[in-house]
């Protein structure tokens, strides 16, 4: 399937998603990179150690273009699944999950650690974020943080086309960078994601957002979709109690 390189058409499905859903914060591009030389003018880089949830925020949040490298992250965990740090031997990873105390055994670290993406380690060298509906890269995945009827509404425009309910996986960490943008962007589908530890600890995801990751390829469909869903719109209308009523008058 050919890419639309065109980055106005691709701020104009920002513009969309904005006026569809009303999110509290932008809707983000997102797109890995082999080589630094890759980052558009205007990238800002960390100047500390940083998470990549945390990239996430200040994208979402400032309208920033952020890009982040192996050598900026301040996540292990990410570091090892984005293959921006070598794995010497598996122990690394399983210590990671039993020191965080995501699980209760070693056995269960190895089920927990082959549950998650990662990616081929170097082949990657960063990550750039960027405002959809701003943004200066063309995406390989589109971030979407609401609350739950602006994820439902999603979730309509993803069962429009053919009537499939959509499925996700939870594991309870990991949450943004990992069940949301390395999932979506290795097997090319829709991700409901429930923020993980990161991104409330360190990301300041607030407890009522959700996350949906959207492979960028499939964002004309749910788009299509969710305009074609013609029951509600964003926000919900409720009923008004007319006329209204005052207490003893």
């Amino acid at each position: 399937m050919s890419v639309d390189t065109n980055l106005e058409n691709w701020r104009n499905v920002g513009k969309t998603l904005e006026e569809l859903l009303r999110p509290h914060t932008y809707p983000l591009a997102v797109k890995l990179v082999e080589d630094k030389s890759e980052f558009p003018e205007g990238t800002r880089r960390p100047e500390q150690k940083i998470a990549v949830c945390q990239a996430f925020t200040i994208s979402r949040r400032y309208g920033w273009t952020m890009g982040v490298t192996g050598e900026d992250s301040g996540c292990p965990g990410a570091s090892l699944k984005f293959g921006w740090k070598k794995i010497v031997d598996e122990s690394q990873m399983l210590q990671f999950y039993l020191g965080a105390g995501y699980v209760s055994s070693e056995a269960a670290a190895k089920t927990l650690d082959n549950h998650l993406e990662s990616l081929e380690p170097g082949k990657y060298c960063g990550i750039v974020i960027s405002p959809l509906a701003r943004t200066r890269i063309v995406p390989d995945v589109i971030l979407v943080y609401g609350n739950s009827a602006q994820i439902m509404r999603l979730i309509q425009g993803t069962v429009f086309k053919e009537g499939k309910a959509l499925k996700s996986e939870f594991a309870g960490l990991a949450g943004s960078c990992n069940g949301g943008f390395l999932r979506a962007f290795k097997t090319g589908e829709y991700q409901v994601v429930i923020p993980g530890t990161g991104d409330r600890a360190f990301a300041l995801t607030s407890d009522d957002e959700i996350l949906f990751a959207i492979p960028a390829s499939k964002v004309q469909e749910i788009v299509s979709g969710m305009k074609g869903q013609r029951l509600v719109k964003y926000p919900i209308p409720i009923p008004l109690r007319m006329p209204p009523a005052f207490p003893g008058l």
